[in-house]
C-alpha cells in the first residue's frame, strides 16, 4: 500500500496540518476503502452468476483486442491481478462482478490536434438481478469529504482575483500538470479489491487500483490530490 508515494511517516512533517491528512494517511498505509452495506452471501451470488453469463457492455465485445491490451498492461504494472475464471465459485460469496466497457472518447495530442482513444470502464453501478450494484451500496456519508472535488475553474477564478486585487499591475502566471495514470497510482484495500473484480475472455480481474466506475473513487482520490495541489500553491 501507497508504494507510489513517500512514506505517511515522511509526508506527515509536511502535510500533518491539511484537513485532509487523516483520510490520506489510512489510504496509504491501508488502501482505499469503499464503505459498503452489506449484502446477503445468495443475493451476491445469483447477481455474480448473472454478470458471469450477460458478460461485458457491447463496446467492451466491439473492442476486445484493445481491452484485452488495456488489462494486459495493468497485470504487468501491478494494477490487476489475473485469476483462473475456474477459482469463482469458491469465492463466489465474497466477490462483486461487474461488466467492463471500453468506450472510444476524443482527446488531444501534444499539438493539439484531435484524436481517437479507448477508455477502460468498470460499470460498478450496472445491477444484477437485486439491484444492489456496488455503487448502490456505498454508504457516501463515511467517505472523507470533497466539498472542493470538481470545482478546480471555480476555485482557481476565486484565487486568481484574489491575487489580481492584492497584486494590481504584477504578471500572474499559471501551470498546468497532468496526473499519469491519477486512478493507478492510489491502491485499493484487500477488501475493497474483492468488491472490484470483472471478467475478459475467460479470466478473472481483481483490480487492485481504484477503478474507473466506482462511485467512491473520486472521493477517495480527492484525498490525495488535494494536498499535492494545496502544498504546492503554497
Amino acid at each position: 500500500y501507497g508504494s507510489e508515494f513517500k512514506k505517511p511517516t515522511d509526508l506527515e512533517h509536511l502535510l500533518k496540518g491539511h484537513p485532509l491528512w487523516k483520510h490520506t494517511k489510512t489510504t496509504l498505509e491501508s488502501g482505499g476503502k469503499f464503505p459498503l452495506e452489506k449484502i446477503d452471501d445468495n443475493i451476491r451470488i445469483q447477481d455474480n452468476e448473472f454478470h458471469l453469463l450477460r458478460g461485458n457492455h457491447k463496446s467492451a465485445i466491439d473492442n476486445a483486442p484493445i481491452l484485452s491490451s488495456m488489462l494486459t498492461e495493468d497485470v504487468n504494472k501491478g494494477f490487476a491481478l489475473i485469476l483462473p475464471i475456474e477459482i469463482i465459485p469458491y469465492i463466489n460469496d465474497k466477490i462483486s462482478l461487474a461488466p467492463l466497457g471500453c468506450p472510444e472518447q476524443s482527446t488531444i495530442n501534444e499539438k493539439g490536434e484531435s484524436i481517437s482513444k479507448h477508455r477502460l470502464t468498470h460499470a460498478q453501478s450496472f445491477p444484477g438481478p437485486s439491484t444492489l450494484s456496488v455503487n448502490k451500496r456505498v454508504i457516501h456519508n463515511l467517505l472523507p469529504p470533497t466539498n472542493a472535488y470538481g470545482f478546480g475553474l471555480k476555485r482557481l477564478i476565486h484565487y486568481i482575483v484574489s491575487l489580481r486585487q492584492n497584486n494590481p499591475s504584477t504578471k500572474i502566471l499559471i501551470s498546468k500538470f497532468d496526473f499519469d495514470a491519477a486512478y493507478r497510482r492510489c491502491h485499493l484495500s484487500a477488501e475493497s479489491s474483492y468488491e472490484c473484480c470483472t471478467i475478459h475472455e475467460k479470466l478473472l480481474y481483481m483490480h487492485l487500483r481504484l477503478t474507473f466506475g466506482g462511485s467512491p473513487c473520486p472521493t477517495l482520490w480527492n484525498s490525495i490530490a488535494e494536498p499535492i495541489t494545496d502544498i504546492c500553491n503554497k
